[in-house]
This record gives C-alpha cells, structure tokens and sequence, in this order.
C-alpha cells in the first residue's frame, strides 16, 4: 500500500462500518501560515473532519470536538499543501525523453514523489495519455490515494513544432484552424480539465503555432468552458493572448524587461496566473554548479541509479550559453514586476521534462521565486492559494479554511524565514488522511 487507505475506501472493501470514517482530528498549537497572505496564527487549531476542515483559528476561538482525534503541532508550522501548476508526468526524470515510459505505474509513482514533497496537486500539462486519465479517475473515485491530479490532456503545437521535436509526437500537431476545433472537441469529451497550448519557437529554431489556429483553439475552448493555458516567452504573443482570452501563462516573459505598467496592470484586473517555471531555465547550470545535489537521499529515493548516472554524465557534457543565461535573468526580474504590479504568481517546474525531477523542483522553484524578490509568505501564497485560483478550484482547495479540503503539512520548522523548511514535513495529511510518507512507492 502506498500510503494509509481513507476510511471510507476501507470500509467498501471490507464492507464494515467504521468509527473512523468521521473521526475528527485536532492539531492544535501549531503556528498556522493560512495560504491567504496575512500574519500567522501563533497558536491555533485546526479540526478536520472527513476530508474537511471544519474549523481554523486561534486557539481561544475554536473549540476542540470532545473525543477527537488530538495532535500536538506546538514548535511546529501548519501549511496548505503545495500545488504545482506545471507538470509532465510519465517519466523516468533522465536527460532523454522515452514515450516507453509512460506507464500508469510510472505516473502513479510520479504523483507518490510530488506527494513525497508535500505537493498535493499538481495540473499535468499537455503530454497526459490514456493512462494519466486512468489515474484522475481512480484518484477522483477514491480508489487510488495519491497526489490530487488535473490534467490538460494532449496540448497544441505547430506542425514539428516545440516540443515535438525534442520528445516526439506527444503534443497535437496542427496548422489547420478547423482541425484544431475538432480537437479541442476532443478534449472536451475526455473531459480535461485545462487546454495547453505551446507558442514558442525557440528563437526561431522551431516553427510556431499560428495565431489563427490559436484563436480557433481558445474559441472552440470558450465553448466548452474549458480554460486555456499557454507556454510564452515573449511579451508580443502574451500581450496577443490576453487579447484573444487566454487564461494563464507558464514560464516568463524573456525577450524583454520593457512591460508597460497598463499592460501588467490589466494581467492583474483580469487575474490572469502566471507560473514563472523559473527551475526550468536555472536546470542547464544548476548541477554542474552543485552536483551535490544529486547525491541528495531523497533524489536517491525517487530517482533511479542509472538515471541519476546518465543526468551526472550529460551535465559536463553541457555548456549553457550567455544568452541562456540573460533570459533566465530577465525572467527573474519579470517575475517581480509583476508581482509588485499584483499579477498572481503560480509556482510550476516543469517536473517530469528531462533532469526536472518530480517534486524536489518544486521545492527549487520555491526559492527561485524568493530570489527573484518575492516575500516567503508571498512564495506561500504563490504555492497554495494562487495555485487553486490557477485551477479554478478556490472554493476547494489553496487555503486553511473551513470548507476547504483538508491538504495540510506540518513542518518541523519555519517556512516564513526560510522557505527551504518545506524540505522539514513531520507530517502530511491529504483529503483529512495522514500520509505514510515512508510507504510511497515513488521508483
């Protein structure tokens, strides 16, 4: 077993009726950081029944159920869990791309190593096949207790364009409006819950999808209801799509730092989320500059033997450009402007896309983002509340909040002063079930 099965699951396997199924739980004295932005709760409980919080605040406010479940979180920190909002899963976390990879087993171990890293959903975005909809649906029925999954199935490139060239035909391939149409039709019978479309090339060493084909996909998606969510790296197609009704964005503006102030200031009338995927670009130099890193125990849990070999061997093999490296730069600075000009930031990895490794680059997008000037609590916020707001999925996740499902990390120290303590989980709940963190099946 993976982890601990829900009551409720346990109870239609066995047919009993159990107790446990609505025992309510209480961590009390924990000091809580809520997701929403404002001060901690310095002493505070948190009562959770079912897959619910029932009640959070402080201490004196909220009253403890006689006969609940009671945990001890004094000297510790309460979180939401973490949402990344840009994911690939399906594979083996190597310098190459094998379609072979994509297994169900594969993308269940996938969503066990975000798990592992206190990421409780993640949006799998624009390379989900048939068995990563096998894996929502298990997941959503309750049949599977893993990392909560949305997906945007098979997204939109060009004809050859990026990323079918570096990974094969994974992603739909189209220069033809109505065909896009017919597409986005069927993703909307596979009932995904986004739609990805890459507009990139690559400065110009890839073609690009056309803006035609483009407004077909976001008009045939406004149809549907289904939100559209675009891979940029420039200010003119992101300044095209906010016309066209996209809405949100993965990775940064990196051609320019020249961003009109009426521009930013209507990417935040409209909330427009942008998932800066800053680890993306950082990964070309990250390991040659501190290979230690993949001699972490935790990487060595997730990640096997021979592919941390392989990504050890093809990081001295690669020398990143100046150019790289001023992109990368001028997307930290984007980053900030826009968060300073109130454009909610998103925090994504690009988790599963060649040495990204699932899970402990989230965490590395984490202090990227407080790198490129964003607060610890503004990080937080960007991980938990922003990134249910990215989903469209606020009312249920994001926040400690009453009625919110109860996805909640206890960590052994401060997130506040040093957003690398969500490396510190003592524990991990997700749905109103503590997680057996140790029993994941991640490799």
């Amino acid at each position: 077993m993976r982890f601990l099965l829900s009551c409720c699951l346990l109870a239609s396997l066995t047919g009993c009726k159990l107790n446990e199924e609505t025992k309510v739980k209480a961590i009390i004295g924990a000091v809580l950081i809520d997701g929403n932005g404002g001060p901690p709760i310095t002493d505070s409980v948190v009562v959770i029944s079912g897959s619910r919080i029932r009640a959070a605040g402080l201490r004196a406010n909220v009253p403890i159920p006689a006969g609940s479940d009671k945990i001890n979180g004094s000297g510790k920190f309460l979180t939401p869990g973490l949402i990344d909002l840009h994911v690939h899963l399906g594979a083996r976390g190597g310098p190459g791309f094998q379609a072979s990879d994509y297994t169900r087993e594969r993308v269940e171990k996938n969503l066990n190593a975000y798990l592992y890293y206190g990421v409780t959903t993640v949006r799998s975005i624009g390379t989900e096949r048939d068995a990563g909809f096998a894996v929502r649906k298990a997941e959503r029925d309750g049949a599977l207790l893993t990392a909560r999954l949305f997906t945007a199935g098979r997204g939109f490139t060009a004809v050859h364009g990026h990323p079918s060239q570096e990974i094969g035909d994974i992603a739909r391939q189209t220069d033809d409006p109505d065909d896009a149409r017919r597409q986005v039709a069927e993703l909307a019978a596979q009932q995904v819950d986004c739609i990805k479309i890459w507009m990139d090339d690559l400065n110009g060493r890839q073609p690009k999808i056309k803006p035609a084909v483009v407004d077909a996909i976001l008009e045939e998606a406004r149809k549907y209801n289904i939100p559209v969510t675009v891979h940029i790296a420039t200010l003119a197609d992101t300044e095209f799509l906010v016309k066209s009704g996209a809405a949100g964005f993965l990775h940064m503006i990196r051609d320019t730092e020249d961003l009109d102030p009426a521009f930013l200031a209507k990417l935040s009338a409209l909330k427009l989320p942008f998932a800066p995927t800053l680890v993306r670009q950082e990964l070309a130099w990250l390991y040659e500059q501190h290979p230690e890193l993949l001699d972490d125990p935790d990487v060595a849990r997730m990640i096997e033997p021979q592919v941390i070999q392989a990504v050890k061997d093809s990081t001295r093999s690669k020398q990143p450009g100046d150019r790289s490296r001023e992109e990368f730069a001028r997307a930290m600075r984007n980053t900030r402007r826009m968060q300073v000009a109130g454009v909610p930031i998103g925090v994504g990895s690009d988790g599963g896309s060649a040495i990204d490794f699932p899970g402990s680059m989230t965490l590395r997008e984490l202090e990227l983002l407080v790198e490129a000037g964003l607060s610890p609590v503004q990080v937080i916020t960007a991980a938990t509340r922003n990134g249910a707001l990215a989903l469209r999925k606020l009312d249920e996740l994001g926040t400690v909040e009453a009625g919110k499902r109860a996805d909640l990390l206890l960590l052994n120290a401060n997130p506040l002063e040093d957003v690398r303590n969500f490396r510190k989980i003592d524990q991990l709940m997700l749905d109103g079930e503590w997680v057996d963190r140790a029993g994941l099946k991640t490799k």
